[in-house]
């Protein structure tokens, strides 16, 4: 009986190469996390779970050597709750997500509210 080979130890990550995370895939995960915040209703047209006639959107730039991103999302808030309020935690918890999921600094979160929506999720 034969013995395979032992591999050797692996290369340190910066000698292995990169990952390289696209522009679409930053704005689904800040949808996702924008949909995850208390008081928003939607997210209007675009990427964003749901099949809902009112969706997140958001638009992802990717900067620097593809480490830092910037965000713009434009959103439904569920009347109501306060514009502010509810756009403050969008803002905190898209970029902790972002950061969390993608390695990624999150220079700035843009936040425009299309539409207040009765009867909206609000728990």
């Amino acid at each position: 009986m034969r013995v395979p080979r032992q591999r050797a130890e692996p290369a340190p990550a910066e000698e292995r190469g990169r990952t390289d995370i696209g522009e679409d895939v930053v704005a689904g995960i800040a949808a996702r996390a924008a949909c995850e915040v208390s008081g928003v209703a939607g997210l209007t047209g675009g990427v964003g779970p749901g099949r809902s006639r009112r969706r997140v959107r958001v638009r992802a730039r990717i900067t620097g050597n593809g480490d830092t991103a910037t965000l713009r999302l434009r959103l439904a808030v569920a009347y109501p709750r306060s514009v502010l309020e509810v756009s403050r935690r969008v803002r905190a918890h898209t970029a902790e997500r972002v950061a969390y999921m993608t390695g990624m600094s999150v220079r700035r979160v843009d936040i425009e509210v299309a539409e207040l929506v009765r009867g909206g999720r609000t728990e």
